[in-house]
């Protein structure tokens, strides 16, 4: 008999999210489920999600963060702080932490608008391209 190759952990990872690359809220979600990204391409084998981790840095390369912008992503999302925690540690208020990711998030929204990239789930689908449902 034949052998069959079955990936029994496909639906494993599957993104259940979509992550729409053009407002500044779908990057917040994005940057804020990075670490879930992270742990499901380094444990259960998910590549897609070296290409999204990958594309996003390479985005917020692009977008010119100011270094009070990209110490505020990495405090607020790469180590899950408050914006109290991070603004004490960064020795600026709440609200400038605040202001720091909004304009940030913002302006790596504008860069994957550049590149014409509109939504993700797993797959960076460029703009016009079919979206499964």
């Amino acid at each position: 008999m034949g052998k069959v190759k079955i990936d029994l952990l496909k639906g494993e990872r599957n993104y259940s999210e979509k992550y729409a690359l053009i407002d500044a809220k779908s990057i917040a979600m994005l940057l804020r489920d990075g670490h879930l990204i992270r742990s499901r391409t380094y444990y259960a084998g998910d590549y897609a999600g070296v290409d999204i981790l990958t594309d996003l840095q390479t985005a917020m390369k692009s977008a010119s963060l100011t270094p009070r912008q990209s110490e505020s992503i990495a405090w607020v999302y790469g180590h899950d702080v408050t914006l109290d925690a991070a603004g004490t540690l960064m020795g600026i208020t709440k609200q400038a932490v605040r202001h720091a990711v909004t304009t940030a998030t913002e302006k790596i929204a504008a860069v994957f608008k550049q590149w014409n990239y509109s939504e993700t789930n797993g797959d960076l689908l460029k703009e016009g391209e079919a979206i499964a449902q």
